[in-house]
């Protein structure tokens, strides 16, 4: 009778954490999705500035042996 009443409190207990781990799923999941969106947009972004960097010193190299 004892190992029956720690499953039903161990369920009741259960019950409530799993709610909230199915409520809390999408914004977790939003909140990786932005992330990894800010990174891609970010590593996108450092692509273009080391292309312009790359330009200019070459530039600039250039316009030191004429």
């Amino acid at each position: 009778m004892k190992v029956t009443l720690w499953v039903i409190a161990a369920l009741f207990m259960a019950i409530p954490a799993l709610i909230v781990v199915i409520a809390l799923g999408p914004v977790i999941l939003g909140v990786l999705c932005a992330v990894g969106f800010g990174l891609l947009v970010f590593l996108i972004v450092n692509f273009f500035i080391a292309i312009g960097t790359g330009i200019e010193r070459a530039g600039s190299r250039l316009a030191h042996h004429r």
